[in-house]
């Protein structure tokens, strides 16, 4: 190697061949000419293969030693495989062409077929010891697996290796899952996996997705129908993501608000699996809720004809609501905020959330209005802060409980409850507080017997009260109101009332007192 480093130090130091161009002037420069003739010029590149010239377009040739006469002699002088590849080494920093380079390593390589550094310039790889091509390696890999497998009885199975037994079996298109043999099919369900229109889903996505193409017929909104579910809820709409996703969240805090007040609520399926809620921003696709809701239980149950005629009186008087809410078969809520702000429809689904528990804890029956209202408005206020909603049940009047027909073209009159304190006191200072006694028997139905104003304010503040002074107490009466002896809501109320507060009269003198005591417990 010495010699080499000698003649390429020596050869550097001299001037390369160049090939001067008539008329327009430059030169190609180090290069080696090979011959030159009247006609034409060859000549040596770093590419290492002869090329002409016409000779018409050449002024002159000036001979000098090139980078190609170094080349030329360090290959010459290079006579072990470790000198070849240094010449290589060389002829890369030179930027002799890639060809040039591979011709090097093959050199090398015939001088030494071992050298490691030849055959890895030449992408060759080591197997067992010999050096090969990629492909003779895989190849002679591939032989080698198969006589191991062989000797050890096993056979081919498209890409593996099997026992002749489970070849067998893959053969007429089973699976082995957990140590089962089993058809795709039952693979497929034992994972957890069920069919539906076509595709396998998950079965805990069963159910959502159904409700989904429920509700993308039943809204009209196809596709654009959004969705987002938590633990206990389903919320669908045409809302912002960010605003259905603020109303999921806000209903498991009341969920769990419930479950603080009724324990036995978190281990029971008070919502038969989950409660679906439905907003939106306008009419349009909640009237096409209310009446495909309808068409579908027309056709899914048996009606009497009496039952017929009430269920399409429903189906109006909703279409003339902005909200409505089911306990059977499920619980079911849908609303619509229309020109109304955000917060005031995220406090009336909560309030809606908490008739629908109200309804479902313990057995599917309602409670008195008053005391689901009262639940309500005190799970309303605990979950948000405030009391927003106002009372839709237009029943025959076509109007709100308290004022005004329903509208779409301006915001709406609420039931301003941050004033239902300071009403209550003054009634309660003037001795005209609603009694009890008067409207515990009133009901949803009918404009002359639903609770107004007044009565809602003073129901929200008792359950207020009957909460803060014994949770637990309040919770066994709410309890027995609903499954206590009784044929109707109010006599399985005034039996609880009886046997937990002593009667309504007395409850109210105690609701009295913490009214005058600017609504806080007696110290």
């Amino acid at each position: 190697m010495r010699i080499v480093f000698i003649v390429l130090l020596i050869a550097g130091a001299l001037p390369a061949d160049e090939i001067h161009f008539r008329g327009r002037g430059g030169a190609i420069k180090d290069v080696k000419v090979l011959s030159q003739t009247d006609t034409e010029i060859l000549y040596l590149a770093r590419t290492m293969k002869k090329q002409k010239m016409p000779a018409s377009m050449v002024s002159r040739v000036v001979k000098k030693r090139s980078t190609i006469h170094e080349f030329e002699d360090g290959v010459k002088a290079a006579k072990t495989a470790d000198s070849m590849m240094e010449v290589a080494a060389w002829a890369a920093k030179k930027k002799f062409h890639k060809r040039v380079l591979v011709d090097l390593h093959q050199r090398a390589l015939k001088l030494d077929p071992n050298h490691g550094g030849a055959n890895t310039a030449l992408g060759r790889v080591q197997y067992n010891g010999e050096w090969m091509t990629p492909a003779e390696r895989d190849k002679r890999s591939a032989g080698d697996e198969e006589a191991a497998m062989r000797a050890k009885g096993l056979v081919r199975f498209e890409d593996r290796w099997v026992t002749p037994d489970d070849k067998a079996k893959l053969d007429q298109g089973l699976e082995k899952y957990e140590g089962r043999w089993m058809t795709p099919e039952e693979v497929k369900s034992a994972q957890g996996y069920v069919k539906h229109e076509g595709k396998w889903v998950k079965k805990d996505m069963l159910e959502i997705l159904k409700l989904r193409g429920w509700g993308e017929k039943a809204t009209g909104l196809g596709k654009a129908l959004k969705l987002h579910q938590t633990a206990n809820y389903a919320v669908f709409g045409d809302l912002q993501d960010s605003e259905i996703q603020v109303i999921a969240k806000t209903m498991e805090k009341a969920f769990a608000e419930w479950c603080r007040l009724f324990p036995s609520a978190r281990d029971s399926d008070i919502l038969a699996g989950k409660h679906r809620i439905y907003v939106f921003r306008k009419n349009p696709p909640y009237k096409k809720l209310v009446r495909y809701l309808y068409n579908h239980q027309r056709r899914t149950e048996k009606w009497s004809a009496d039952r017929a005629k009430n269920e399409k009186l429903r189906m109006n008087l909703k279409q003339r609501e902005t909200s409505f809410w089911e306990v059977q078969p499920e619980a079911f809520s849908a609303h619509v905020q229309m020109p109304d702000p955000f917060e005031g429809l995220k406090s009336h689904v909560v309030h809606f959330g908490g008739n629908v528990l109200a309804t479902r804890h313990v057995s599917v029956r309602f409670p008195t209005w008053w005391l689901s209202e009262g639940v309500a408005y005190y799970l309303e206020k605990r979950v948000t802060g405030t009391i927003q909603t106002f009372n839709t049940d237009v029943g025959g009047a076509g109007g709100y409980a308290d004022k005004g027909p329903i509208e779409n073209n301006k915001a709406n009159p609420w039931l301003d409850g941050t004033k239902w304190p300071e009403l209550l006191a003054n009634l309660v200072r003037g001795g005209r507080d609603p009694l009890l006694d008067k409207f515990k028997g009133k009901t949803l139905w009918g404009s002359k017997n639903r609770l107004n104003a007044r009565e809602l304010a003073k129901s929200w503040s008792l359950v207020t009260y009957m909460i803060e002074s014994d949770k637990k107490k309040f919770a066994a009466f709410f309890e027995d109101s609903k499954t206590g002896p009784g044929e109707t809501d109010v006599e399985r109320e005034v039996g609880a009332m009886l046997k937990h507060y002593g009667s309504h009269r007395k409850l109210e003198e105690k609701w009295r007192n913490y009214a005058r005591n600017g609504f806080r417990l007696a110290r």
